[in-house]
């Protein structure tokens, strides 16, 4: 098993699942500041040309939801079998792919900017700080955003973890939310795979 990754939030979340998993998978950095993932040969495995990739066998997985749903539902980990339960952490796992995941990613790229448009930056920013309020309301009363710790945590916890250091005001307010960042940036296998250290001799 091979994942082809970058340290990027998106980039991190299929390597905190197979630090859970504590499955022997060789990393492959691909460093997008070269522009690696437009290259002939990764886009013969990711024809979108983004980040990460999975190869499993002959099996090749692109996204990283469609990556964290097929290592879990290989694994039998992290994805509940019953229908309801299923449901609601592929309802939030896939809540994060529409939501946070781009909004996010528009607000750190809006800031990096040395003259931005400051109404496309106040409007990105606005939308971030309400899905923050949508997963603090969440977390409010439990421990994890389903009914156990799930791949729905996975997804969300990099990018809130990346806004919480870049764009911390977003999550004023959003004591649920910050309380969950700290237990899940307590665990083992979070913090190898936020370092993507998930390579085993």
């Amino acid at each position: 098993m091979q994942l082809l990754t970058w340290r990027t939030p998106n980039g991190r979340k299929p390597a905190i699942l197979l630090a859970e998993l504590d499955w022997p998978c060789a990393l492959r950095l691909v460093d997008l500041g070269k522009q690696e993932q437009k290259t002939p040969e990764y886009l013969a495995l990711n024809p979108n040309g983004k980040i990460p990739t999975l190869v499993d066998g002959d099996v090749v997985v692109f996204e990283s939801g469609a990556i964290l749903q097929y290592l879990a539902e290989k694994a039998g980990r992290f994805l509940p079998h019953t229908p309801a339960s299923r449901a609601e952490v592929l309802s939030w796992t896939y809540w994060q792919v529409g939501g946070p995941g781009p909004m996010f990613g528009q607000v750190e790229s809006f800031a990096r900017e040395a003259t931005r448009d400051e109404h496309a930056f106040a409007k990105f920013h606005e939308e971030s700080r309400r899905l923050t309020g949508v997963l603090d309301q969440r977390l409010r009363g439990r421990d994890w955003i389903a009914r156990e710790y799930s791949i729905a945590d996975m997804m969300s916890y990099p990018w809130f973890a990346a806004m919480a250091e870049a764009e911390p005001d977003i999550l004023d307010g959003a004591d649920a939310v910050k309380t969950w960042l700290a237990r899940m940036g307590g665990r083992p296998a979070v913090m190898r795979g936020m370092q993507l250290e998930i390579e085993r001799p």
